[in-house]
């Protein structure tokens, strides 16, 4: 007997990038001080790092000073606190060519208020204000093999588990490093005809075997919008529709590999029909 095995695996992709952020820090100075006192510094390390995977695409920060001091005075300290928190940006590892906009604005004008209001309004116009646009790289699709062996001749009641397909917690929304092995799998539902599969839907954290919620539609039914969220996916690629049926399984089959395995679909071949001139009866 002839085997032919098929291995599911990620597909190599190049990062795309996603949609633009913004992310913004005050750092505040001392009076007359143009440079970061050690909080300040650790404020602005931390939301660098804070940043993780995000990439920093261009940078605008403007200084200012408090209403004491003469305008010429004022705007001097603001443009040598905007440099400074630039340099220290730098220092930190940010590339000089992200700087868009490096300016001093000058001193903030105030209402007076009492002493204590004027002097705490005064210490929050001691600043330079930092807007960072940035960038969600996509992550890079490494080749890592998905599934064992689906060996051909399969036979009716084989079950493989897609433990590499996932879901967002909550909801039937499909993961995104999940698409390149749903790829692989709609391809190999394609260069098989002969299989009529169920999809099969689980759910992970409930008690006594029950259904999770969807927060998208509040029903008690995620297991079955899981597998149905697989089903269109694979409709959308072209697998027709009477080679497949789905259905939620509620929490009846924990894997007992902790909650995101539990968050699965499972395939099973339920029929295997060689001449397609008559439906599958299943």
């Amino acid at each position: 007997m002839k085997h032919f095995y098929v291995c599911l695996f990620l597909l190599v992709s190049s990062i795309s990038l996603a949609q633009k952020q913004h992310r913004d820090i005050n750092v505040y100075f001392d009076t007359a001080i143009y440079t970061l006192n050690d909080k300040e510094k650790s404020a602005l390390k931390n939301f660098i790092e804070n940043l993780g995977q995000e990439k920093i695409i261009e940078i605008t920060m403007y200084g200012y000073t408090d209403d004491r001091g003469s305008d010429e005075y004022n705007m001097n300290l603001s443009i040598k606190r905007a440099k400074h928190v630039k340099n220290e940006l730098i220092r930190l590892g940010v590339n000089e060519s992200l700087f868009k906009i490096v300016k001093g604005k000058g001193e903030v004008v105030i209402r007076k208020f009492d002493e204590v209001e004027t002097d705490i309004i005064r210490g929050l116009n001691r600043k330079v204000t930092v807007d960072i646009k940035t960038i969600i790289p996509k992550p890079k699709v490494n080749e890592t093999l998905i599934q064992n062996k689906l060996v051909e001749p399969f036979n009716i009641g084989d079950r493989f588990v897609l433990e590499n397909i996932h879901f967002q917690e909550g909801y039937a929304w499909i993961t995104e490093k999940s698409f390149p092995h749903l790829r692989k799998l709609a391809q190999i539902l394609t260069d098989n005809p002969e299989l009529y599969i169920e999809i099969q839907g689980h759910v992970c954290c409930t008690r006594y075997g029950r259904d999770a919620i969807d927060r998208k539609t509040k029903k008690q039914n995620l297991s079955h919008t899981r597998a149905k969220a697989v089903y269109s996916y694979l409709r959308r690629k072209g697998i027709a529709k009477d080679r497949m049926r789905y259905k939620g399984m509620r929490r009846t089959v924990p894997l007992g590999k902790g909650a995101e395995y539990d968050r699965r679909v499972e395939i099973i071949i339920k029929n295997i029909v060689k001449n397609r001139r008559y439906k599958a009866n299943y």
